[in-house]
């Protein structure tokens, strides 16, 4: 899908799922250097900048969330940005560019405000919308971790937490790995921006450098609480394992000796118990209850034990 705005001297194009077909045609109408053209087919793992040629690029490594999976996937933004123009692509949908698009399509611009026409206002406009998106994510993320650690103060702990925390942890170190590699970009955009154009886009573009470190410090955060209630798990997996050990240890003790007894009354049934095939009727109800006896006495004893321990 591409989509074109007209913003004063300044042509937006908009790219969704770029083909090689498309960019091949975009490269040869605005005469893009050939290794534009090259980030322009490749994904970069990275985010980068590049303001040597005649043209100045920049990709940025966003995140897309599928909800239906739980997890995130690279949406590279990439920008391409001429004196009277800006190309943008991305690999997959956005609602968040697509209402970017239609709102500064509507928007008017006053006279005294002619720099919001300007390419760079216009790259400033998107990725401001990148990030308040991605702020929107976290803070779902952040729901998410919270109704996990309710579910594990109410004791509501089964298998599925296990899969949701881990699921968690590795979309965090992802989205991580992507802001990271930002900040080092954003500083050399900015400086860029302040070098060469208007000193008015210098407050926006700091703005930008404010949200990304507060975009980072959330992911740590959400990284260490996720962390945390990972441990808690565990702590509660350890002590839930720990109680059926002891119960199984209490039955033990109840049934140690006696079996104890009946191994010795099993081999020594006629002579020592019974006195002989006539004395049965008094032999076994007496050995019966001496095994109750034994047993009641050795519950009294596990329970004092446990309740003094």
């Amino acid at each position: 899908m591409q989509e074109i705005l007209k913003l004063g001297t300044t042509t937006w194009t908009y790219v969704q799922e770029p083909t090689k077909e498309t960019i091949t045609k975009l490269a040869e109408e605005y005469d893009f250097h050939e290794v534009i053209v090259d980030d322009l087919l490749e994904i970069n793992a990275q985010s980068k900048i590049d303001s040597n040629s005649k043209h100045f690029f920049l990709a940025l490594t966003f995140t897309k969330y599928l909800e239906s999976e739980k997890r995130y996937l690279l949406n590279e933004l990439d920008v391409i940005i001429g004196e009277h123009f800006v190309v943008t692509t991305i690999p997959l949908e956005s609602k968040s560019f697509k209402n970017l698009f239609e709102t500064m399509k509507n928007e008017v611009i006053e006279a005294d405000e002619a720099y919001k026409t300007s390419p760079y206002y216009i790259l400033y406009r998107i990725i401001d919308t990148f990030y308040d998106k991605t702020v929107k994510s976290l803070a779902i993320s952040s729901k998410r971790l919270l109704d996990i650690q309710e579910d594990m103060a109410d004791k509501k702990v089964e298998k599925d937490v296990v899969e949701d925390l881990m699921t968690e942890n590795l979309n965090k170190i992802f989205i991580k790995h992507n802001f990271l590699s930002q900040e080092d970009v954003l500083l050399d955009l900015i400086s860029h921006v302040n070098s060469f154009h208007d000193k008015q886009l210098k407050v926006y573009y700091n703005s930008l450098k404010v949200k990304l470190t507060k975009i980072i410090s959330t992911i740590n955060v959400l990284s260490e609480k996720n962390e945390s209630l990972m441990a808690a798990y565990n702590t509660f997996v350890g002590i839930k394992n720990n109680d059926n050990v002891t119960r199984l240890t209490f039955v033990n003790a109840i049934f140690m000796p006696l079996t104890l007894i009946a191994g010795i009354g099993g081999m020594s049934e006629r002579s020592m118990i019974t006195w002989g095939p006539d004395n049965w009727k008094i032999a076994y109800p007496m050995f019966i209850l001496l095994c109750v006896l034994v047993a009641y006495i050795t519950v009294l004893i596990l329970r004092k034990y446990f309740i003094k321990k």
